[in-house]
């Protein structure tokens, strides 16, 4: 895998959970701070891992040290909330706490940009306003959840569309099958 691939594109990899999107962007990742000529900033939106589910891109402590890396307190909102208003109100609290961070990140000013999870993002945000944030960044790679796990609610259908106008905004998207345990 050559970054060539990967610089001045947008590039989305998507699949259900425990699919290996993590794992794919970390190595995509790897390759980019090889041959990206301006800072990488990483917004790391997976929460904790929660049964089995989630978990934070695994940078090594040295790769910590490469990048700006934004970790924001992210709450599984389906994993955690009981009802619909419960995930929504988690969701919200998300989605602050992202924006926050994104506020953060654009002092940054990175060439490379790469987004764990970004579909936390979309529960309550919106991906034109996302795409249209990151249009100053050559480089973007992120992955997120398109899949069947969480079932059909509104939450997920709103989640759901916003992450096929995303996949519709980027020059690659790479859907990855689950990974059979």
């Amino acid at each position: 895998m050559s970054c060539q691939e990967y610089l001045n594109r947008k590039t989305l990899i998507v699949g259900d959970v425990r699919s290996g999107k993590t794992e794919r962007t970390l190595k995509i990742l790897r390759n980019l701070m090889n041959c990206c000529t301006g800072p990488i900033a990483i917004l790391d939106l997976a929460p904790q891992k929660v049964q089995g589910v989630g978990g934070k891109i695994p940078l090594s402590l040295e790769e910590k040290k490469q990048v700006f890396y934004f970790s924001p307190r992210i709450v599984p909102p389906r994993l955690t909330g009981k009802t619909e208003e419960e995930i929504r109100a988690l969701a919200r609290g998300n989605y602050q706490r992202i924006k926050e961070s994104l506020r953060a990140l654009k002092e940054k000013d990175p060439a490379c940009l790469a987004i764990n999870d970004v579909s936390l993002y979309l529960h309550e945000g919106n991906a034109e306003k996302l795409i249209s944030y990151a249009e100053r960044i050559p480089t973007l790679l992120m992955n997120g959840y398109y899949g069947r796990f969480f079932g059909d609610s509104a939450f997920s259908r709103r989640e759901r569309q916003q992450m096929e106008i995303l996949i519709g905004c980027c020059q690659q998207v790479f859907y990855l099958p689950p990974i059979e345990t």
